[in-house]
């Protein structure tokens, strides 16, 4: 104590000499970490994204998009009909599932809760949630498969974010440890978090986190992590680089992307390849990408004639799988309307194959103006156009089955040399159009239980110069078409009483059918209605004398149609394009839940008649084989204890048709009623030899 007493000024020297060196150090250690902390990455953020993925989301602008997402989802929140959309099944068994039951619970909920978690998780870290992190441009890649799937997440991350990130070895000592807690583990510039596990769950999936100069990557998946960490290595060449992605987002018009609240990319053939086949209703395994070309069995069994060859351009014409990529952009600026732009990249060694010659004829043909919507009235329910010769679509999309069907004989007609010597051209364009049942009193409604109830109905072929007698023509045609199917092969068609008469129609020849038989059936009340004109370049053919008469006077500008109709779709979208559809939900609605089609579709599911849809002798032949016999000796199949099983077996399936019958038929009132929701949606797809370019607008509300 003395001598501290007697060199206390040494003492003093020397500390401070000591303390001065340490602060020196602490600033020099802290000074550098600072310096450290302002490397940002020169590129783009989709250059360190894998290439070894499904899915790229991007996100530009993330502060604005939120704002338009809350903007979007408080307009869908606040139509009357929501209700109705959300106790449908349509919404339960999909969207709904997802979102916690209805959207309202998860604006609440999900979104809002999950927005003040993360504010709460930033605010702790000293951070501004859209700020110091969601500032500028966000990037999500997905990688679905049956077992290595995941997820990676880019972002910036703002410099006072990424100096406290130079502390966390320092800080890794002090991660809260117990069962409770989240694992936290950092380890040569990974921070890994495993959440606490929880008895009867599986086990939680660790989340990776790592900062890449002022790239913030966030995967659930190393070897997407390590994908991003090789390319900030080497400096890029990561999705953006990809040469199947640059050839994708390229085709996509800038000044459209930058309307896109986001873009999905998707790698086609990577999804076939490692998403397991599925089942569909033709009991055919099937990818999932490619699964959605094809009518359900119980649609098409309904009227085959019909219904049997529009799944067969459905699934020849939509067939997907001759393309590699997709790029999906979608735009939620306007109120109460989504607008999304489709581009399909062709895969081009696979589409020059000869299955697919067909389409490479058909994507051939130029862009025409939409003429058809401007001839259909505001009311129209469905509208679908599709720009393809009717020499390739007879010859080469429908098989034998479809051209020997209803639809067929009407392509027959137009193939026959009778109608094409009154073309100028070869037909190049096939309409279906359907309007509210009101405008075919006489044709529309069923007579039976079995007859199909029809909506007033156009078939419209593109035939530019043709002969105004070429309705005549295919009329004349369809009947020896359809004569001649009821005729053995090698005799000649046999003359019917059917004959084709002209009928004056605003002031114009039009043409239909004579049937004089007095007998009060389906068939002879649609004869009776059909009427064929030619109007401008459209040669129709329709069910509903009132609809043609619309069509002139449309033709002839006295009423607006539907392309120029005060408040429609069509004004927001080219009037030119290869394809195009359109559908009003309301009037939809209206027919699809009618009393007497929900009879139809419910009785054609659940035939009382006919056990499980099957043949009554293989039922009978099962039930011999369960009581051992030989279902091969005929005598076996009238057993009175096969007589009696059967019995039993038909009753149980008759009280099954009867509860779960009323139960799809209340199912498909409850679904048709929740599409009330919507107003109406208008596309138009527009091809060229490499690609295909589908714009939609889906509107909301009333």
């Amino acid at each position: 104590m003395n001598w501290l007493k007697s060199n206390w000024k040494r003492v003093a020297k020397w500390s401070g000499l000591g303390a001065g060196c340490v602060g020196i150090a602490l600033v020099a250690f802290v000074g550098a970490r600072w310096i450290e902390s302002g490397s940002e990455y020169e590129g783009d953020l989709l250059s360190l994204a894998p290439t070894d993925v499904s899915l790229v989301m991007t996100v530009d602008d993330v502060g604005n998009r939120k704002a338009e997402l809350e903007r979007f989802l408080d307009d869908m929140i606040q139509q009357p009909d929501l209700p109705q959309l959300e106790r449908s099944s349509l919404w339960q068994d999909s969207i709904g599932e997802s979102l916690g039951g209805s959207l309202e619970t998860f604006r609440a909920e999900k979104y809002e809760q999950g927005l003040k978690e993360a504010r709460s998780n930033a605010d702790e870290l000293g951070l501004e949630l859209f700020k110091d992190v969601l500032s500028d441009k966000l990037v999500i890649c997905t990688d679905s498969g049956p077992e290595d799937d995941g997820m990676v997440i880019l972002t910036r991350l703002a410099r006072n974010g990424r100096f406290k990130w130079q502390f966390l070895d320092l800080a890794s000592g002090f991660f809260p440890k117990g069962p409770t807690k989240p694992k936290l583990d950092y380890s040569h510039g990974i921070l890994s978090v495993t959440p606490p596990a929880h008895p009867g769950e599986p086990a939680p999936r660790t989340t990776l986190i790592a900062l890449l100069d002022d790239v913030l990557v966030i995967s659930n998946n190393s070897r997407l992590m390590n994908g991003v960490i090789a390319n900030h290595a080497k400096g890029g060449g990561g999705i953006g680089g990809d040469e199947l992605y640059k050839r994708t987002v390229e085709l996509v018009d800038p000044t459209l992307r930058e309307r896109h609240a986001t873009g999905i990319w998707l790698n086609l053939d990577r999804m076939r390849d490692r998403l397991p086949p599925e089942e569909n209703d033709q009991g055919e395994l099937v990818s999932p990408v490619d699964a959605y070309n094809t009518l359900p069995t119980s649609v098409v069994s309904i009227y085959p004639d019909i219904f049997g060859p529009v799944n067969r351009i459905v699934q020849q014409d939509l067939d997907t799988r001759p393309f590699g990529a997709a790029y999906y952009g979608i735009d939620i600026t306007e109120p109460s309307a989504v607008t999304f732009d489709q581009y399909l990249l062709v895969n081009e060694d696979r589409a020059s194959s000869q299955q697919y010659e067909y389409l490479r004829k058909t994507w051939a043909q130029p862009a025409a103006a939409q003429t058809q919507l401007k001839l259909l009235p505001p009311d129209t329910l469905l509208q679908v156009s599709y720009r393809q010769p009717i020499d390739i679509l007879f010859n080469e999309v429908f098989d034998q089955s479809a051209r020997q069907s209803l639809v067929g004989d009407f392509l027959v007609a137009m193939s026959s040399p009778a109608v094409k010597e009154k073309l100028r051209d070869p037909a190049e364009e096939l309409v279906f159009a359907a309007v509210p049942r009101e405008y075919a009193p006489d044709s529309s409604i069923p007579l039976s239980g079995t007859d199909l109830p029809l909506p007033g109905f156009m078939i419209a072929f593109r035939t530019p110069g043709a002969s105004t007698t070429v309705a005549r023509a295919l009329l004349e045609e369809y009947l020896q078409a359809q004569r001649g199917r009821s005729s053995k092969p090698g005799e000649a068609p046999k003359p019917g009483v059917v004959s084709v008469i002209e009928i004056a129609v605003e002031g114009k020849s039009v043409y239909g059918f004579s049937d004089p038989r007095e007998e009060d059936n389906f068939i002879r009340r649609l004869n009776r209605s059909i009427r064929s004109a030619l109007v401008g370049d459209w040669l129709i053919l329709t069910n509903s004398q009132r609809l043609l008469e619309y069509s002139l006077r449309a033709d002839a500008g006295q009423v607006p149609g539907l392309a120029d109709a005060p408040g429609s779709t069509w004004r927001g979208l080219s009037q030119t394009g290869n394809a195009t559809i359109y559908l009003n939900f309301d009037t939809f609605a209206d027919y699809a839940s009618s009393p007497e089609l929900s009879k139809v579709l419910r009785d054609n599911k659940f035939n009382p008649t006919l056990i499980e849809g099957r043949d009554p002798r293989d039922i009978r032949e099962d039930i011999v084989r369960e009581l051992g016999l030989d279902p091969s000796d005929t005598a076996n199949l009238s057993n009175p204890q096969v007589e009696t099983r059967y019995k039993q077996r038909k009753i149980a399936w008759q009280q099954k048709c009867e509860i779960e019958g009323a139960s799809y038929q209340a199912k498909l009132q409850g679904d048709m009623n929740g599409l009330r929701y919507f107003q109406d949606l208008a596309l138009t797809t527009k091809f060229a030899d490499d690609h295909l370019h589908a714009r939609g607008i889906l509107r909301t509300g009333r």
